[in-house]
């Protein structure tokens, strides 16, 4: 049951994520990443237990080798012999979807063979798929078809409970269920507080992973128990802190704002990292909200420009990189009190902020209109509806997806027609800045791909700024 209690309902959360488009934010990448950690221990926990039920001792130490045969053939088919396949099949989208699921029961039928169950099995065929230039086809192609099976999934666990229980059963349940989405946030919260995250990203996470996973039940089951009683005892946990969790993420900030005032008295208990700057006086000319989103090209712009410039970011990992390249920065949330006591507005001519979180973006306007009303805010927001309620706020120029595709577009008809060699030399310069992405990222070696649609920004709003000239 403490395995059970540990993990987190990827299936539920990562869609919850997807749907509130947050996976650029902080905390959608905290979650995303706490996700998949937990995924990976899960995976090795189904291989130990799938091991120790083994009555061979000569299977037994065998299994390592199993484990890394399916690695080894799941990178020859990535790297070498699927992707010409690929290429064949994506002529034909039928017979491209049939090649990926061929994959995926072709690792579920090998895996058993090496000594590991066939939930290994897919998850090895995910990756493999994943590793491929097709990935994004298999995503659009496939999603019905995993759509379709987690409603099965669902199905399955639904003809599995029990609630023929004794009395002293539900009462477990009831404290267990209670555990999972009040102790486990509290318990995320005082974690990434001491981690150095601020008080919102810390408790959103917290809340968003406030659920029994799906994993638990397969970890139960591989466990090789056949008491029906732990069995009903875990699907009923799932199915209810998932329905629980759900509105907990869905109304994750107004909870947020309730709670705010409780927390700070409550963190006198442990030290959370502090606000900290690396600048004794804090007053600038340009004013960054997130550094690493922003992209260091109009960052570099700017200070060429001889304007003093403060990057605000609350990701201590964007902090480290900006005391490495001796930034002047400030280590502090949107939703710290005292953080604009600290930054003298009345010399700020410009904020540029990539904070995509409604609230957090008026607080921003509403302080450096108040203090400096001459000041231009370039926000970001996440879909039209947000852009409206910023331009609401006084924000001078708010900025969303599909509104830099518009103005690369207008750039580069306007470029078209007046000289077309303009539009080849842009073609030269974004093939070469997409070169050195893609060896960033093969350095890098991330786990998953964040859309850095910021940086897009900053070449639109210079295209616009040299076509002015």
């Amino acid at each position: 049951m403490g395995i059970l209690f540990m993990f987190s309902s990827t299936l539920l959360v990562a869609k919850w994520v997807e749907d509130k488009k947050e996976t650029d934010t902080l905390q959608g990448k905290v979650i995303l990443t706490t996700l998949i950690v937990q995924d990976i221990f899960a995976l090795l926990t189904l291989m130990i237990l799938g091991t120790l039920q083994s009555d061979s001792l000569s299977r037994l130490f065998l299994a390592p080798l199993g484990g890394i045969g399916l690695i080894v053939i799941s990178l020859v088919l990535a790297r070498y012999l699927l992707n010409p396949l690929l290429r064949f099949a994506s002529k034909y989208p039928e017979l491209l979807f049939i090649l990926g699921l061929g994959v995926c029961f072709l690792f579920v039928e090998i895996a058993p063979l090496l000594g590991y169950s066939m939930t290994i099995g897919a998850f090895i065929g995910g990756v493999t798929l994943a590793n491929t230039i097709y990935r994004h086809d298999f995503i659009v192609r496939l999603k019905s078809l995993v759509l379709f099976f987690n409603m099965l999934f669902f199905v399955g666990l639904g003809f599995q409970m029990n609630f023929n229980l004794e009395w002293r059963y539900f009462v477990f349940l009831f404290v267990f269920i209670l555990a999972a989405l009040v102790v486990k946030p509290a318990i995320f919260y005082v974690t990434l507080r001491w981690r150095g995250y601020d008080r919102k990203t810390a408790f959103v996470s917290g809340l968003s992973l406030a659920q029994i996973s799906e994993f638990g039940i397969l970890i139960i089951a591989a466990s090789g128990l056949q008491n029906m009683k732990i069995s009903s005892i875990a699907i009923i946990s799932v199915i209810v802190t998932m329905i629980l969790s759900s509105y907990l993420i869905k109304y994750d900030l107004k909870i947020f704002s309730g709670a705010d005032r409780f927390l700070v008295p409550l963190e006198k208990i442990f030290s959370p990292k502090k606000m900290e700057f690396n600048i004794e006086k804090i007053g600038c000319h340009v004013l960054f909200f997130g550094y690493h989103d922003l992209g260091k090209e109009l960052f570099e712009k700017l200070r060429a420009s001889h304007k003093e410039i403060l990057v605000v970011d609350n990701d201590p990992e964007n902090i480290q990189q900006l005391k490495e390249e001796g930034i002047p920065y400030l280590y502090s949330s949107v939703r710290d009190p005292i953080l604009f006591d600290h930054i003298d507005l009345t010399t700020v001519g410009l904020v540029v902020s990539s904070i995509t979180d409604v609230q957090d973006t008026k607080m921003i306007i509403h302080h450096l209109k108040k203090k400096n009303p001459t000041a231009v805010a370039i926000v970001t927001a996440k879909s039209l509806r947000d852009s409206l309620e910023l331009y609401k706020a006084s924000a001078d120029h708010v900025i969303y997806p599909s509104s830099v595709n518009e103005q690369h577009i207008s750039v580069l008809l306007e470029d078209y027609t007046t000289d077309v060699n303009k539009v080849l030399a842009k073609k030269v310069q974004e093939i070469m800045k997409l070169e050195e992405k893609e060896k960033k990222m093969n350095k890098e070696q991330s786990f998953m791909e964040i859309h850095s649609f910021m940086k897009t920004i900053s070449e639109a709003y210079s295209s616009i700024g040299r076509e002015r000239k």
